[in-house]
Order: C-alpha cells, then structure tokens, then sequence
C-alpha cells in the first residue's frame, strides 16, 4: 500500500461522521469564511495572473482558455463560494 493510502484511510478513520453536529458545521464555515477563502482568493488570483501573462504567447483554443476561460471561472467560482459561505453562517 502507498504512503498516500494510508494517510487517506487514517484521515478516513479519524473521521467520526456520528459526531458532526451543528457546532461544528458552523466552526467550519466559520473556518472557510477566515481562512479558506482567504486561502483560495490567493490561489485564483496567481492562477488568474499566470494565465493572464501566458495568453499573450499562445495561439487557438489555449488563447481563449488562458485570457477568458480558467479566469471567469475562478473569479465566478470565487464569487460563488464567498456568497453561499455569507449565506450560510449563523447569526
């Protein structure tokens, strides 16, 4: 068996799914609110940034890919995420 298996299956087991209630569903759209997003707004925008960069050097379907394509949809993605991440903390 690969390292990686036994890493996921011990990520598996550690994980009690009886246990997940609503405190800790609210922790962890608390946590993705402060942290993931910040995390993946980070991620887009240097993956937006390379693309934008690249687009000028390629030609054909990887031009509109790279200009158009992967950049609406991370900022699309992005806006999605922060707005049901808004919508689902308590208050």
């Amino acid at each position: 068996m690969s390292k990686w298996t036994d890493v996921r299956d011990s990520v598996i087991d550690a994980i009690q799914l009886d246990d997940v209630g609503k405190s800790m569903k609210d922790e962890l759209v608390s946590w993705l609110t402060n942290d993931g997003l910040e995390f993946a707004q980070a991620f887009a925008d240097r993956v937006v940034a390379e693309c934008k960069t690249d687009a000028s050097n390629e030609a054909g379907w990887c031009k509109i890919r790279d200009a158009f394509v992967l950049p609406v949809t991370l900022n699309v993605g992005i806006w999605v995420l922060k707005t049901v991440l808004a919508k689902s903390q308590t208050h």
